[in-house]
């Protein structure tokens, strides 16, 4: 037995002896950063803490890493990357909160010496400093918060254009929490919104990836749903720069797809950038925000114009179901015409199958329209094509199922009875054909 440990010991301290001679041959003809109190304690605990890191005995390697990090602060980089490696798992697996506080404030210490010794990459060891703060200790109260955000937003300030997606949704996400905590007004958060945007923007024209592209789209909801768009925000930010940048049409863009989301149809900004962009392009969007613009002024005959233009013009068939799908509302409501109600929602179900609410639109204009029918039992039978749309809704999109399953069962109760199939010779399952305008097939059934 004292055999075997006096052989596991030399073979760790020739594995230290290894690693020293390593470390001292990259560094023979490195720079020698910063004044060191005693060369050989740095190198020897050097080794020795990296020897116990690589094997992941963390409680073992912490201990000489400590006095590298307190006695030779600018004897390698990695230093503080490990360092912060180590104190991240001593946090996630404690659960004494005073202990982990403690920790995280270590890892805080730990990220600005390694800024002071190395300021290289301050702007990026900055991002990830925010990222741990608010990740540890967001739940212990607003001012860490807003210290995170505090940090993320140096980190972009000098990162730019090169800036981590990640430190760039997660600086919106505390931007809107201090929103929601009435910390920032909302002006702050719109502005933050917009530089990420722009930012993110930017990586994706230069070399579109997954992990960028999904950022965007998280930070497009999240502003979104944060309520910090209100008319009033939008107006303050972008009605002063509006003769300035008139002819820009990203910053049109901007305006309108910002009063949009916040239902601002109705304010007279919205109304010059609509009509500015379609005078500089008349593209597909360009066209269906002047549709809703003339819907809110209840002009619903140009709206369709602008509709029919915007489905003509667009080569994206998800945003031409949509046009097609919201022409079919106003053909519905506001034409009374559920016959082309119905011709728009099934061109928009052509275009995207899996979309529930145009198969329901259609539905509810076969009972809007089946008093066209010749007689009262005609006019029942609607409502089993009626029902044959909302079961299709249901079964190709769940997340109109329960407004679905609703229609379902409401319209279900004007089945024609039992006894009016019998008079007719029509049995339960049985094929039927629905005439008129309608003219579709489906199977007969009878009300509860």
């Amino acid at each position: 037995m004292k055999t075997k440990g006096l052989k596991t010991l030399l073979i760790a301290l020739l594995g230290v002896s290894f690693s020293f001679q390593a470390f001292t041959q990259e560094n023979a003809s490195g720079e020698d950063k910063g004044n060191w109190k005693d060369r050989e304690i740095c190198l020897r605990n050097l080794s020795m803490y990296y020897e116990f890191y690589k094997h992941k005995n963390y409680e073992e390697a912490i201990k000489p890493w400590r006095i590298v990090f307190r006695e030779c602060p600018a004897s390698k980089e990695s230093l503080y990357a490990y360092g912060i490696n180590m104190y991240r798992y001593f946090v996630e697996k404690e659960n004494d909160p005073e202990k982990k506080a403690a920790y995280v404030d270590t890892m805080m210490m730990v990220y600005d010496q390694r800024i002071e010794y190395f300021p290289e990459r301050k702007g990026d060891i900055l991002g990830r400093k925010g990222i741990d703060l608010l990740r540890f200790r967001r739940q212990d109260g607003i001012e860490f918060i807003r210290q995170g955000y505090d940090i993320l937003k140096e980190s972009i300030e000098i990162e730019k254009t090169s800036s981590s997606p990640v430190i760039l949704t997660t600086y919106m996400t505390a931007a809107i929490t201090l929103f929601l905590n009435d910390e920032v007004e909302n002006e702050v958060v719109i502005n933050d919104y917009i530089n990420a945007s722009t930012i993110l923007d930017a990586q994706l024209a230069k070399r579109p990836t997954s992990r960028t592209r999904k950022a965007k789209e998280t930070i497009d909801e999240n502003i979104k749903e944060s309520k910090a768009l209100t008319c009033e925000a939008i107006n303050n930010i972008f009605g002063p720069k509006f003769e300035a940048n008139k002819n820009d049409k990203d910053f049109l863009e901007l305006i309108t797809e910002f009063m949009i989301d916040a239902e601002c149809e109705f304010e007279p900004l919205y109304a010059k950038s609509t009509e500015q962009l379609y005078s500089i392009e008349p593209s597909a969007d360009a066209a269906y925000k002047l549709a809703r613009l003339f819907f809110k002024k209840e002009n619903y005959i140009k709206s369709k114009d602008y509709y029919l233009e915007a489905i003509e013009r667009s080569e994206n068939e998800e945003d031409k179901a949509n046009y097609y799908y919201e022409l079919g509302i106003i053909s519905q409501q506001y034409f009374d015409q559920p016959q082309e109600a119905v011709r728009y929602a099934r061109e928009a179900t052509r275009l995207n199958p899996d979309w529930g609410d145009p198969y329901i639109l259609m539905g509810s204009a076969y009972v809007a329209g089946n008093s066209a029918m010749e007689n009262e039992f005609e006019r029942r039978t609607v409502y089993w094509v009626a029902v044959d749309m909302f079961l299709k809704a249901k079964s190709v999109d769940p997340s109109v199922a329960d407004k679905a399953s609703g229609l379902v069962n409401e319209y279900s109760a004007y089945f024609p009875t039992k006894e009016d199939l019998f008079f007719r010779s029509i049995g339960i399952g049985d094929q039927y054909t629905v005439g008129g305008w309608i003219n579709r097939t489906t199977t007969a059934r009878a009300k509860n």
